[in-house]
């Protein structure tokens, strides 16, 4: 299902975008074993926090207090600090 979905992304976006997929792979089949896992892991990392940060963004909760913030803020707006 992923490749179904990054080969749509790739006729969508063109040859630089497949070009580009390309000669990251070229990179990756460089490394040693040892900096492809942490390649890995630093991708499933940044994944887990993005995922996170979508998720508190769509948070009511998260959002009302957001909202507050701003509101307990907008005075000071104006004084130039």
């Amino acid at each position: 299902m992923q490749s179904i979905r990054l080969q749509q992304t790739i006729e969508k976006d063109g040859k630089t975008h497949l070009s580009n997929l390309k000669a990251i792979a070229k990179f990756i089949d460089a490394l040693n074993l040892t900096e492809q896992l942490w390649l890995l892991e630093h991708i499933a990392h940044q994944i887990r926090v993005r995922n996170e940060l979508v998720a508190m963004a769509q948070d009511p909760q998260i959002q009302a207090e957001l909202s507050q913030i701003q509101r307990e803020f907008a005075t000071t707006d104006f004084d130039g600090l």
